[in-house]
């Protein structure tokens, strides 16, 4: 994937059952707010974790990805900034 200017947002995420609720009724409150951002691909997904790639177009648009998503909470969290031209979906997790 490529980009011409701005940055791409890497979030991580794991699902364990002890989060399983509570990350449904956040992405339930999110899906129910106005969202003005939209995921970039379908990044990867496994059964209990994926990755998810969206496009900033600066940094403070990328903090705001970063910190209002339904995956914050959960205890497997990670999130990259990146800036390179391109990119490839990889797995992250070992």
């Amino acid at each position: 994937m490529t980009k011409s200017s701005g940055m791409f947002v890497k979030i991580n995420y794991k699902i364990n059952g002890d989060n399983r609720f509570q990350g449904e009724h956040k992405a339930k409150m999110y899906k129910d707010t106005a969202v003005s951002k939209y995921v970039l691909c379908g990044g990867s997904y496994f059964r209990n974790r994926g990755t998810i790639i969206f496009h900033a177009n600066n940094f403070k648009e990328a903090e705001e990805i970063i910190n209002n998503n339904p995956f914050v909470f959960y205890e497997d969290y990670s999130f990259e900034i990146l800036s390179k031209n391109s990119i490839s979906l990889g797995n992250t997790y070992h």
